[in-house]
């Protein structure tokens, strides 16, 4: 029987696979400012405040511009998000066209109110609060889907160490697109128009804190084109968002509200839901 050399074997034996190749700074940040994700980090680090404003404008392409342009098709939205320890949380959102909502879970209860409206109380019950929290963290993610084709991030040297941390410039792709494309199963009926979508110019600066991977600080600025049921169409966005406090928010208070009292809907009242007139 022929030996094989015990060289060889211990060799063999000490042989281990290579690490993992590190995440590159596009995946890094599509990871990073992913709603989903983003909420459940927060989660995880014990809480924080998210504050945010977001320019959107997307209009026709023969709309007017200038200071006689109309401002139905932008709008800027501000919002303030404090996630405490225990995942309580209250989010106040307002923008520029007199709209807003504050929205409230503490323990089992989730208090909604509109703009100038009154708080009403109601069990909270899942997925509800988890998709309010993932709706206002969502701007860079949104911001970022729509330049993610055009866009190269390159990183900024800042200090040293794990902890520290890491900041990424945004610009233009110069291969225009040609990389970085979303798959087909990421695009629904509502977001097929995206795909459409021509970068015109974008800058932007995001740093992530170097322990948990959170977008504490994040700046894009684009223009775009795009087509929409055949319609050309012209954009622009301007998002900025910071995340502070990190496992240190003071516990959310239960706010004043009323409980919300469901009533049986009238014959008239189904029969007009369902379009039958009053017959």
């Amino acid at each position: 029987m022929k030996r094989i050399p015990l060289l060889i074997v211990v060799a063999a034996g000490c042989a281990r696979p290579a690490p993992p190749a590190a995440p590159s700074a596009f995946d890094e940040l599509a990871v990073a400012v992913e709603p989903a994700a983003l909420v459940a980090k927060l989660k995880k680090v014990g809480g924080a405040h998210f504050h945010g404003t977001g320019y959107w404008r997307v209009s026709s392409r023969q709309a007017p511009t200038g200071d006689d342009a109309p401002t139905a098709d932008a709008v800027t939205t501000t919002t303030d998000v404090w996630l405490d320890a225990r995942g309580h949380f209250r989010l106040v959102e307002t923008n520029d066209q007199d709209g807003g909502r504050e929205v409230v879970l503490h323990e089992r209860d989730l208090s909604v109110g509109l703009r100038y409206g009154k708080m009403t109380r109601r069990p909270a019950q899942e997925p509800e609060p988890t998709r309010f929290l993932q709706e206002a963290v969502g701007a860079p993610g949104a911001a970022w889907d729509v330049v993610r084709r055009f866009a190269v991030a390159d990183r900024i040297d800042g200090q040293p160490g794990p902890a520290a941390p890491r900041t990424y410039r945004l610009r233009p792709d110069p291969s225009s697109g040609a990389v970085h494309t979303a798959p087909i199963s990421e695009t629904t009926s509502l977001r097929k128009w995206r795909e459409t979508i021509a970068v015109q110019s974008l800058n932007g600066e995001v740093s992530l804190h170097g322990a948990n991977n959170l977008p504490i600080a994040f700046t894009l600025k684009a223009r775009f084109t795009a087509t929409r049921d055949g319609e050309p169409l012209e954009g622009e966005l301007a998002v900025t968002t910071s995340i502070d406090d990190i496992g240190s928010t003071a516990p959310i208070a239960p706010p004043a509200s009323e409980e919300l009292h469901l009533r049986p809907r009238t014959i008239l009242e189904e029969r007009a839901l369902l379009g039958k007139g009053s017959r």
